[in-house]
């Protein structure tokens, strides 16, 4: 029983290092980029910092894409994805994919407030009206 809950909690731990890589799946309207999370530890401080990366670097007509990370702070850490909402919504626009098409977006407690909170990135291509959602994911910066 002890073993079995000490592989979960590893699972879950490990949960933000698997970041999202939607770049095989057809039906999506945008393909080829690939989306990653790590958390930093910070030193000297009992929380890190979540670094969300994108690579739209060999996506094409990457100048027709609108790209939002969304963060939704959340309480209940303890909980995943099912965690309370602590917060709005916060959304960090990504301006001008074609010349941005490789960044990364910086997330501490101070920025959100929370000790971990859920984020997923909505890509909207403005020639084709086509949207695509990545799947919620889970951070957690304690």
């Amino acid at each position: 029983m002890i073993r079995t809950l000490f592989y979960a909690f590893l699972l879950f731990i490990s949960s933000p290092l698997l970041g999202q890589q939607p770049t095989s799946d057809t039906n999506r309207c945008v393909q080829n980029y690939t989306i990653d999370s790590k958390v930093v530890p910070n030193e000297n401080q009992p929380t890190s910092t979540a670094i969300i990366s994108w690579d739209f670097s060999k996506t094409p007509n990457k100048e027709h894409l609108k790209v939002t990370l969304i963060v939704q702070p959340l309480n209940s850490c303890w909980k995943g994805l099912d965690g309370k909402l602590r917060s709005e919504v916060k959304e960090f626009k990504i301006l001008n994919v074609s010349k941005n098409s490789i960044g990364k977006q910086q997330l501490t407690l101070t920025d959100l407030n929370a000790k971990c909170f859920k984020w997923q990135v909505l890509i909207q291509d403005s020639n084709t009206n086509c949207e695509t959602k990545t799947e919620w994911q889970f951070t957690s910066l304690i």
